[in-house]
Protein backbone atom coordinates (compact mmCIF):
# COMPACT_ATOMS: atom_id res chain seq x y z
CA UNK A 1 0.00 0.00 0.00
CA UNK A 2 1.39 3.57 -1.08
CA UNK A 3 1.83 5.90 1.85
CA UNK A 4 -0.39 8.38 0.97
CA UNK A 5 -2.98 6.41 0.65
CA UNK A 6 -6.17 6.88 3.17
CA UNK A 7 -4.90 4.30 5.60
CA UNK A 8 -1.76 4.71 5.48
CA UNK A 9 -1.03 5.21 8.99
CA UNK A 10 -3.11 2.26 10.65
CA UNK A 11 -0.89 -0.04 8.29
CA UNK A 12 2.67 1.19 9.73
CA UNK A 13 3.56 -1.43 12.69
CA UNK A 14 5.30 0.05 15.60
CA UNK A 15 7.03 -2.35 17.33
CA UNK A 16 6.02 -1.81 21.66
CA UNK A 17 8.25 -3.28 23.26
CA UNK A 18 7.83 -3.22 27.30
CA UNK A 19 8.93 -5.24 29.96
CA UNK A 20 6.60 -7.85 31.86
CA UNK A 21 6.32 -5.44 34.59
CA UNK A 22 5.73 -2.35 32.48
CA UNK A 23 3.24 -4.54 30.88
CA UNK A 24 1.55 -5.29 34.19
CA UNK A 25 1.68 -1.75 35.30
CA UNK A 26 -0.15 -0.40 32.45
CA UNK A 27 -2.44 -3.00 32.29
CA UNK A 28 -3.24 -1.96 36.08
CA UNK A 29 -2.95 1.65 35.67
CA UNK A 30 -5.55 1.25 32.47
CA UNK A 31 -8.16 -1.10 34.78
CA UNK A 32 -7.53 1.35 37.43
CA UNK A 33 -8.35 4.42 35.38
CA UNK A 34 -11.76 2.83 33.94
CA UNK A 35 -13.12 1.65 37.41
CA UNK A 36 -12.90 4.73 38.76
CA UNK A 37 -14.48 6.40 35.49
CA UNK A 38 -17.72 4.46 35.99
CA UNK A 39 -17.44 5.16 39.84
CA UNK A 40 -17.00 8.88 39.25
CA UNK A 41 -19.53 8.69 36.66
CA UNK A 42 -22.29 6.77 38.68
CA UNK A 43 -21.68 9.16 41.53
CA UNK A 44 -24.20 11.77 42.24
CA UNK A 45 -24.27 13.79 44.90
CA UNK A 46 -27.89 13.37 47.16
CA UNK A 47 -28.79 16.67 49.19
CA UNK A 48 -28.93 16.66 52.98
CA UNK A 49 -31.79 18.08 54.74
CA UNK A 50 -29.99 21.25 55.11
CA UNK A 51 -30.38 21.79 51.57
CA UNK A 52 -33.97 21.53 51.50
CA UNK A 53 -35.00 22.23 47.72
CA UNK A 54 -32.23 19.77 47.05
CA UNK A 55 -33.93 17.61 49.32
CA UNK A 56 -37.26 17.91 47.99
CA UNK A 57 -36.33 17.26 45.07
CA UNK A 58 -34.92 13.96 45.82
CA UNK A 59 -37.61 12.79 47.92
CA UNK A 60 -40.03 13.52 45.02
CA UNK A 61 -38.04 11.61 42.57
CA UNK A 62 -37.17 8.67 44.70
CA UNK A 63 -41.32 8.12 45.24
CA UNK A 64 -41.45 8.22 41.07
CA UNK A 65 -38.52 5.46 41.29
CA UNK A 66 -40.68 3.89 43.73
CA UNK A 67 -43.67 3.66 41.87
CA UNK A 68 -42.07 2.89 38.89
CA UNK A 69 -40.61 -0.30 40.38
CA UNK A 70 -43.45 -1.20 42.53
CA UNK A 71 -46.57 -0.26 41.40
CA UNK A 72 -49.12 2.13 42.11
CA UNK A 73 -50.56 -0.13 44.66
CA UNK A 74 -47.54 -0.39 46.11
CA UNK A 75 -46.81 3.05 46.04
CA UNK A 76 -49.79 4.47 47.48
CA UNK A 77 -49.69 2.07 50.24
CA UNK A 78 -46.57 3.35 51.06
CA UNK A 79 -46.74 6.82 50.95
CA UNK A 80 -50.23 6.27 52.93
CA UNK A 81 -47.96 5.53 55.97
CA UNK A 82 -45.79 6.68 59.02
CA UNK A 83 -43.00 4.94 57.95
CA UNK A 84 -42.67 7.13 54.62
CA UNK A 85 -42.22 10.14 57.11
CA UNK A 86 -38.98 11.83 57.30
CA UNK A 87 -39.45 14.66 59.62
CA UNK A 88 -41.17 17.70 57.89
CA UNK A 89 -40.83 15.30 54.63
CA UNK A 90 -43.53 13.21 53.76
CA UNK A 91 -44.59 12.61 49.90
CA UNK A 92 -48.42 13.03 48.74
CA UNK A 93 -49.90 11.78 45.11
CA UNK A 94 -52.58 13.10 43.52
CA UNK A 95 -55.07 11.54 40.72
CA UNK A 96 -55.29 12.91 37.56
CA UNK A 97 -58.99 14.54 39.06
CA UNK A 98 -57.16 16.42 41.82
CA UNK A 99 -57.71 13.84 44.65
CA UNK A 100 -54.95 12.60 47.01
CA UNK A 101 -54.82 8.93 46.67
CA UNK A 102 -51.53 8.84 49.32
CA UNK A 103 -50.68 10.76 52.33
CA UNK A 104 -49.70 9.73 55.79
CA UNK A 105 -52.10 11.88 56.59
CA UNK A 106 -55.38 9.72 56.47
CA UNK A 107 -57.31 13.23 56.48
CA UNK A 108 -55.92 14.18 53.03
CA UNK A 109 -56.95 11.09 51.35
CA UNK A 110 -60.19 11.79 48.76
CA UNK A 111 -59.98 15.34 49.46
CA UNK A 112 -62.41 17.18 47.58
CA UNK A 113 -59.81 18.95 44.72
CA UNK A 114 -62.16 22.03 45.32
CA UNK A 115 -60.78 22.24 49.07
CA UNK A 116 -57.20 23.03 48.23
CA UNK A 117 -57.53 26.78 50.08
CA UNK A 118 -54.71 27.52 51.89
CA UNK A 119 -55.05 28.64 55.56
CA UNK A 120 -54.75 32.64 54.78
CA UNK A 121 -57.40 31.72 51.60
CA UNK A 122 -55.18 31.53 48.36
CA UNK A 123 -56.90 28.38 46.18
CA UNK A 124 -53.82 26.50 44.97
CA UNK A 125 -55.73 23.25 43.29
CA UNK A 126 -54.80 25.04 39.66
CA UNK A 127 -50.67 25.44 40.64
CA UNK A 128 -51.18 21.75 42.11
CA UNK A 129 -52.84 20.66 38.54
CA UNK A 130 -50.21 22.36 36.84
CA UNK A 131 -47.39 20.96 37.04
CA UNK A 132 -45.96 18.99 34.25
CA UNK A 133 -42.91 16.36 34.19
CA UNK A 134 -40.22 18.76 34.72
CA UNK A 135 -41.74 19.33 38.14
CA UNK A 136 -42.85 22.95 39.17
CA UNK A 137 -42.23 24.81 42.87
CA UNK A 138 -45.76 25.88 44.20
CA UNK A 139 -46.08 27.95 47.57
CA UNK A 140 -49.07 27.91 50.15
CA UNK A 141 -49.54 28.14 54.10
CA UNK A 142 -50.11 24.64 55.82
CA UNK A 143 -50.20 23.36 59.00
CA UNK A 144 -46.54 22.44 59.99
CA UNK A 145 -46.61 18.33 60.89
CA UNK A 146 -44.07 18.97 63.61
CA UNK A 147 -45.50 22.23 65.20
CA UNK A 148 -49.83 21.76 64.45
CA UNK A 149 -48.79 26.04 63.10
CA UNK A 150 -49.70 27.12 59.81
CA UNK A 151 -46.83 27.86 58.36
CA UNK A 152 -45.36 28.89 54.77
CA UNK A 153 -44.33 25.54 52.39
CA UNK A 154 -42.91 25.38 49.51
CA UNK A 155 -43.85 22.18 47.65
CA UNK A 156 -42.25 20.61 44.61
CA UNK A 157 -44.73 18.47 42.22
CA UNK A 158 -43.76 16.38 39.02
CA UNK A 159 -46.64 14.73 36.86
CA UNK A 160 -45.39 11.39 36.02
CA UNK A 161 -47.48 8.52 34.67
CA UNK A 162 -50.88 10.70 34.88
CA UNK A 163 -50.46 11.42 38.66
CA UNK A 164 -48.91 14.21 40.37
CA UNK A 165 -46.04 12.92 43.25
CA UNK A 166 -45.18 16.01 45.41
CA UNK A 167 -43.39 16.65 48.62
CA UNK A 168 -42.36 20.11 50.48
CA UNK A 169 -40.24 21.64 53.21
CA UNK A 170 -41.29 24.76 55.40
CA UNK A 171 -38.16 27.07 55.03
CA UNK A 172 -38.11 28.70 58.48
CA UNK A 173 -37.21 25.42 60.08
Amino acid sequence: MSPTSRNAFLDQHFPLRLSRYEETDMVRFTTLFFALSLLVAGCVAIPSENEAAGYTRSIVQDAIRYYDRNGRDAAVEYYSSEESVHGQWYVFIVDADGYTIASPNADMIGRDPALRVDASGYFYGDDLMGATGAGRWISYVFRHPETGENARKHTWVVRHDGLLFASGFYPDE
